[in-house]
């Protein structure tokens, strides 16, 4: 019967350790889902920056650079992100909250952030927003 006990304690103690990686893995993909839109999103504007509006007017070639000089630390930094494991920097329960949401939506979080209210839902009323904001844009 011990011999039994044993066994199953193995076996107990396999699944879950199969169960934690899987955890992680799509904690990892989540967040890299997260970090590699926010990149895209950067990667879409580069030309073209919230922050670069009161430096120069939109469209000329100094906004441009300014706004080139934003993106690219950005998307830099979101690419960064997005490979390095999110436990390093990420709370526990900010990991857990993740599994609720899809892939697809994930991406669609930091590709287009500003579609979003801060809870995630879908913003009811798109007047007026501009596409190029995201959640680290100075206040206007």
């Amino acid at each position: 019967m011990s011999t039994l006990r044993v066994e199953c304690a193995a076996i107990v103690k396999t699944r879950r350790s199969e169960v934690q990686m899987l955890l992680f893995f799509e904690e990892y993909a989540k967040h890299f889902a997260l970090n590699f839109g926010q990149a895209a999103h950067g990667i879409r504007y580069f030309f073209s920056h919230p922050d670069a509006d009161s430096s120069s007017p939109r469209g000329s070639l100094k906004h441009g650079l300014v706004s080139s000089g934003i993106r690219s630390k950005r998307v830099a930094n979101d690419l960064l992100f997005a490979f390095i494991p999110p436990h390093w920097h990420h709370s526990r329960e900010e990991l857990s909250s993740m599994l609720s949401i899809s892939f697809s939506q994930w991406f669609q979080y930091g590709y287009s952030a500003w579609r979003f209210t801060e809870s995630g839902e879908v913003r009811a009323d798109l007047a007026g927003v501009d596409r190029r904001w995201d959640p680290r844009c100075q206040a206007p």
